[in-house]
């Protein structure tokens, strides 16, 4: 179900690259496929001013308004650190909400975005029926696609 708030009050997304990444992307979430991994297990639009904007730099600044869409669950920020070093990924999982806003400040990032709210999912295990491969399972993209499957809370 998709909330009266979500086209309420404009998402300004504000990232700064700090240390070296190979890139960040965006996408709204409509539909998820857990039979995929990584950003393939979210059907919905990528927005390439993020991917772009990021591509190898060791330091960018992206300030864009999120594009919303009526049909979208969630919207998903996904950074892969230089060398794809699993334990300095950025995941970011978050809805609409103009009451809110999301702070992110370290040495490789500086994240804000206005106009929304984290969801916090990193404690959801999934167990789905089916045979899925250990990359799956640790796949924080993959996890966050069976938080939606399974309906919890966003």
């Amino acid at each position: 179900m998709v909330s009266s708030r979500i086209l309420t009050a404009p998402m300004r997304l504000h990232l700064e690259i700090r240390k070296k990444c190979n890139f960040f992307w965006l996408r709204d979430i409509r539909d998820v496929d857990i039979s995929q991994c990584c950003a393939k297990c979210f059907i919905g639009a990528k927005d390439n001013r993020v991917y772009y904007g990021t591509l190898h730099k060791s330091q960018a600044v992206v300030d864009i308004i999120v594009q919303q869409h009526p049909a979208a669950k969630a919207y998903y920020l996904c950074g892969l650190s230089d060398g794809f070093v699993w334990a300095l990924n950025t995941h970011v999982a978050f809805v609409p909400d103009r009451h809110s806003e999301i702070h992110i400040d370290n040495d490789r990032i500086k994240l804000d975005i206005t106009n929304a709210r984290r969801i916090h999912f990193w404690d959801y295990t999934p167990n789905p029926p089916g045979v899925y491969t250990q990359q799956q399972r640790t796949c924080r993209n993959w996890i966050f696609a069976n938080y939606i499957k399974d309906g919890m809370p966003l």
